[in-house]
């Protein structure tokens, strides 16, 4: 009679477990039965390491996702959706780097809002091989971290050739300028105050 009850009351998951020639024996289906708690308890364990799943992974593997898609620039203090907006696009920008749509989109995704000018888009046409970057900062100031993001943003996207100058515009009503902007040889960034 006890035999009967345990096997009525056996999860049909831990039997489909086991293999078809070992469900035929009561004591290991028991012994199933038995271990079927902790056996729910590591399922719902595999379920919470769905680390792919940017959308729904807790936050503190979000860097280690960054680094695993070759994300170029990161900063724990954006907030969390920038965070997983910037995971999910390293692997396509990394597939479309040394195109201007990928310098455009890595400052787009950390925050400026970039306008890039190839050199025979500007009036008058610029040197060969250049392009301007053009980027308008909502959200403060210009400080020494955002410089060298946009510097590794921009030189780790554009193809290895090509030189760059860059204007920020900063809103002047949201704060002021860093002033102590370290320029590179092949660089020049200017910076104005919009009205």
């Amino acid at each position: 009679m006890l035999r009967l009850g345990i096997l009525s009351s056996l999860d049909k998951r831990d039997v489909m477990m086991l293999p078809k020639i070992l469900k035929q024996d009561i004591r290991l289906r028991t012994l199933s039965r038995l271990t079927s708690e902790e056996m729910n308890e590591v399922r719902s364990a595999i379920q919470g390491l769905q680390v792919l799943d940017i959308d729904h992974v807790h936050e503190s593997y979000l860097p280690w996702l960054a680094w695993w898609f070759r994300v170029d620039t990161w900063n724990d203090a954006w907030p969390l959706e920038r965070k997983r907006a910037v995971v999910k696009n390293g692997l396509t920008l990394y597939k479309y780097k040394g195109t201007i749509w990928a310098v455009e989109r890595a400052l787009d995704l950390t925050g400026f809002d970039p306008k890039l000018t190839v050199w025979h888009q500007m009036n008058p046409p610029g040197e060969k091989g250049t392009f301007l970057v053009e980027a308008t900062q909502e959200q403060g100031g210009l400080t020494q971290k955002d410089y060298e993001n946009v510097v590794t943003l921009v030189e780790s996207n554009k193809q290895g050739s090509q030189h760059w100058n860059m204007i920020v515009r900063n809103p002047l009503s949201r704060g002021g300028i860093y002033a102590g902007i370290h320029t590179r040889s092949r660089k020049r960034i200017t910076v104005t105050l919009m009205d």
